[in-house]
């Protein structure tokens, strides 16, 4: 492994740490920056030793320890939110890919770094391949960095301008440049005084956009979250006995959720599991449930259609107040190693006295373009049956409060083993409901019955795409300046 140096002046030199200490250093604060058990300080630093490390190494070695430490550092965040009866082997499943899609961003970084621009390519380059992940891969959003600000109320704001990428690239742009001003010693307009404005503003900007929407009253809608007594998440299937006690149960709480003064009732992913010969008796007494409560029911439910090899269809029916189905859905998106079978239907919003509903499961909302295509109908409120595990409490729900600021929408999160909440089209917890907590298993809430218009909803992805030009231009500007420069003549 080779190291570049430099003179500096008298005082703190880079050049003096051994340099795999920084990659040390960087793999903590990568750790201590991600998902659950996170210190949101840390994200603003997380990337910096790693682009010392890269400004201060060369060779093909370098970069391939870099690469094992960085795999290890995404390995300790993912490891994190593995625990029963997620097995330990998905860890690397996402650690692996989640580095290889950041990796691009610091090698072209440390490649480039004196190119006029430069400062901008590292975060550029990395809300580029962010959007990639969560457009086009099974990975989702997870791993993105403008999740570490998940308890920042101010700053989440931000998404309802530019979306994930726009948040991203204020923490990547802070990251490269308390980088760039530790190595050169100095700082510049675009190093110090450009991003701490631009968090400034941004801070202010989400500080008065909160505020402001608890200035006015607004009409809202009681609305009631709905958990299960079944553990079931696999074989072996629940008996029939276990099944109708369960049965049994989420009929009498959603009844006193009704008698509560609920309207919309939702219940969690995975309620019940009914097999297929069952399948319309059960769906005629859901029907005859919502008759009787006067409800509209989001009831979610597992079909088993094979054992061996194990596949079921991960479903949920809408159904509305006269017993009608307005639509059923099967999970769209799930998670990689479900065995579910995958919805392709279109999406779906309702009007239930004048406010437009539509619904999704789960890992559905992790994918920003899942919840645009509900902002291009218009919705008010998406009902989010889920079910999740220990390790992914609460953050999974916390990253579902990202969709509804993006696309102005609130968002009723009904949750098996996680935290159910009902959230503002501002990504405030109005009602939350552990169901790690001793509880009756029924969260009631007030959400507005309208939605609000935000700038994301308007441009979408306009961000990325000026970046996708931004790194064109860069790329044209450095073969151009390249193929300008002098040449030295041997003689």
């Amino acid at each position: 492994m080779k190291t570049s140096s430099s003179p500096s002046p008298q005082g703190f030199n880079v050049n003096k740490i051994n340099p795999l200490w920084y990659l040390a250093i960087g793999v903590a604060t990568i750790t201590l920056s991600h998902m659950t058990f996170s210190i949101e300080v840390m994200a603003w630093v997380s990337s910096v030793p790693f682009l010392i490390y890269l400004s201060l190494t060369q060779g093909w070695k370098s970069r391939l320890t870099f690469f094992l430490a960085f795999v290890l550092a995404w390995t300790l965040v993912v490891a994190k939110i593995i625990s029963e009866p997620i097995p330990l082997v998905l860890t690397f499943l996402y650690s692996i890919p989640i580095s290889l899609f950041h990796l691009p961003a610091y090698l072209a970084w440390s490649r480039f770094k004196n190119q006029k621009y430069a400062l901008f390519l590292f975060p550029v380059i990395m809300i580029i391949m962010e959007w990639i992940q969560y457009t086009f891969t099974p990975l989702a959003s997870w791993g993105v960095a403008a999740y570490t600000m998940h308890d920042n109320v101010s700053l989440i704001q931000t998404v309802s301008l530019f979306g994930l990428a726009g948040l991203s690239f204020l923490i990547y742009w802070v990251n490269v440049s308390i980088a760039t001003i530790i190595l050169k010693r100095k700082t510049a307009i675009s190093t110090f005084q450009l991003p701490v404005i631009m968090l400034f503003l941004l801070i202010v900007f989400g500080s008065i956009r909160y505020d402001l929407s608890k200035s006015n009253g607004v009409d809202t809608v009681t609305v009631a979250a709905v958990g299960t007594d079944s553990e079931v998440s696999g074989l072996p299937l629940p008996s029939k006995k276990s099944n109708e006690q369960n049965k049994t149960a989420l009929f009498e709480r959603t009844r006193t959720a009704a008698d509560g003064g609920a309207k919309i009732i939702a219940w969690n992913e995975a309620a019940l599991f009914i097999m297929p010969e069952e399948e319309q008796e059960w769906i005629k007494s859901i029907k005859e449930l919502a008759i009787e409560l006067n409800i509209t029911l989001v009831a979610s439910y597992v079909t088993p259609i094979s054992q061996t090899p194990f596949r079921y269809e991960n479903k949920y029916q809408f159904i509305d107040s006269s017993g009608n189905i307005t639509h059923s859905y099967l999970k769209h998106q799930p998670v990689p190693g479900e065995p579910a079978v995958q919805g392709t239907s279109p999406l779906k919003v309702i009007d239930v006295t004048g406010t437009k509903i539509g619904a999704a499961i789960c890992y559905d909302y992790d994918f920003p373009y899942l919840a645009k295509e509900y902002g291009e109908l218009g919705a008010d409120m998406v009902i989010l049956p889920s079910s999740d595990w220990r390790g992914i409490d609460p953050v999974h729900t916390e990253m579902a409060a990202f969709r509804a600021v993006e696309q102005g929408h609130s968002v009723l999160r009904s949750t098996r083993f996680g935290l159910s909440a009902a959230i503002t089209p501002y990504g405030e917890m109005a009602s939350q409901m552990s169901s790690f907590d001793g509880n009756k298993k029924i969260m009631y809430a007030q959400l507005p019955a309208k939605g609000v218009t935000t700038l994301y909803s308007i441009i979408q992805d306009s961000f990325v795409y000026l970046s996708i030009g931004f790194l064109l231009f860069f790329i044209v500007t450095t073969i151009r300046s390249k193929k300008s420069a002098p040449t030295i003549q041997r003689s």
